[in-house]
């Protein structure tokens, strides 16, 4: 079996969550090609697990006039009519029109590669420029395709995802909530059939942590990007509410993004410099032992700009994974994750002073803070296992 996967940037230190995916199917005997539609981020941090997908990586390069040639000559009406039809559904948005008309050649030249190298389906991760890529390329004679919905790719905007999404052999959601919307709000998915996998770990390989969470210090972390979505300016606010009751504390922040030197800036002036550590971008080796000795994980989730907002934070699932305390908000798929008071602890989203009570609960009483892990973790085992639900997606790729 061979398939051809579609992103949007190789490699991404955030998308763990999509590289497990891969390399479980490696694993499983699948010969996987990798094609990434931005040129490679040589400054990305590629985790030691994902090394095998490198040499698997490929970028066609955005100047490909002979794919666009090619695809002129023998179906001109078919391109035409597609690129029509694209333009069309994202009249609204001019930057998303301009970008995926810049991808047309290099979607084509994808089909091509991806045919003569023998792939027999594509897989589109995200619903956004990857599956737009997948849906040229199969309106111009190429593989069937699937998509995988997640987040931000659902909520900024449903134009084209009639098209895309209706004309996919498989749809993929990774929460509920996001096939609700999905049937709710794409015209056409009605009746559609839209499969819940959920994003997944390797809990077997995980051994869980079974000490009760440190109050001294009582170490906060947490793990992702930051930028407007993932709501860290509420975490500091929280800390400041919290920050003596909480007793010799410390938070560690393990990633970046386009907010890290507002944040640090925002932490220095709420006098919070001293107890708060930018740890940057780490590979997951290094970013496995932070949840190994955290006392609590946070990820206080927001409703972004555009609509942006997580499908479920992986971070969560691994914090789980580790069977540490977990502490997020009610948006999205979330509490299909976090059920509050049983798997973990759930906030209002914005609300520093809710969360400044969920981390005074867990550095109260961590027992029952490890007792919520526990049951966190049981229902990652259940829901969340990265071989069962790779196997359900090879499943859906490859039906017969």
């Amino acid at each position: 079996m061979k398939l051809a996967v579609i992103v949007t940037e190789f490699p991404k230190s955030t998308e763990t969550f999509i590289y497990r995916d891969l390399v479980t199917f490696l694993e499983a005997g699948v010969e996987v090609r990798l094609y990434h539609l931005a040129p490679y981020r040589a400054r990305q941090t590629l985790h030691g697990f994902a090394a095998p997908l490198k040499e698997r990586a490929v970028d066609p390069g955005f100047w490909r006039p002979a794919a666009l040639g090619r695809a002129l000559v023998r179906r001109p009406g078919a391109l035409l009519g597609s690129v029509t039809q694209m333009l069309w559904a994202y009249r609204r948005h001019p930057k998303l029109a301009a970008k995926s008309l810049a991808l047309v050649p290099k979607a084509l030249a994808i089909t091509q590669d991806a045919r003569a190298w023998g792939a027999t389906h594509v897989h589109a991760e995200f619903a956004g420029h990857p599956a737009t890529a997948a849906w040229l390329g199969a309106r111009l004679g190429g593989l069937p395709y699937s998509v995988s919905c997640r987040a931000h790719d659902l909520f900024r905007t449903q134009a084209l995802l009639p098209a895309k999404l209706g004309e996919a052999a498989a749809v993929r959601t990774v929460s509920d909530f996001g096939r609700a919307f999905v049937r709710e709000r794409v015209a056409g998915m009605g009746a559609r059939a839209v499969h819940v996998i959920h994003s997944s770990v390797d809990v077997g390989r995980i051994d869980p942590v079974e000490t009760v969470p440190a109050t001294d210090p009582f170490h906060i972390l947490y793990v992702g990007a930051l930028e407007p979505k993932k709501g860290v300016g509420h975490l500091f606010d929280a800390l400041v509410i919290a920050n003596a009751r909480l007793g010799n504390w410390r938070c560690t922040l393990i990633g970046h993004g386009p907010d890290a030197e507002l944040l640090k800036a925002r932490a220095a002036a709420l006098g919070l410099g001293d107890r708060v550590t930018f740890a940057g971008m780490q590979p997951f080796e290094r970013v496995a032992e932070a949840y190994r000795t955290a006392s609590v994980c946070v990820a206080p989730s927001v409703i972004g700009p555009n609509g942006r907002q997580e499908g479920i934070p992986n971070v969560m699932i691994e914090a789980l994974a580790y069977q540490r305390p977990a502490i997020t908000t009610n948006i999205s798929g979330i509490p299909e994750l976090i059920r509050d008071g049983d798997t973990g602890l759930l906030v209002p989203p914005g609300d520093p002073q809710a969360l400044a009570t969920a981390l005074l609960r867990v550095r109260d009483d961590p027992e029952a803070a490890l007792a919520m892990a526990r049951r966190g973790r049981a229902h990652v085992e259940q829901e969340f296992d990265l071989a069962v639900n790779a196997r359900r997606q090879l499943a859906l790729f490859f039906p017969d």
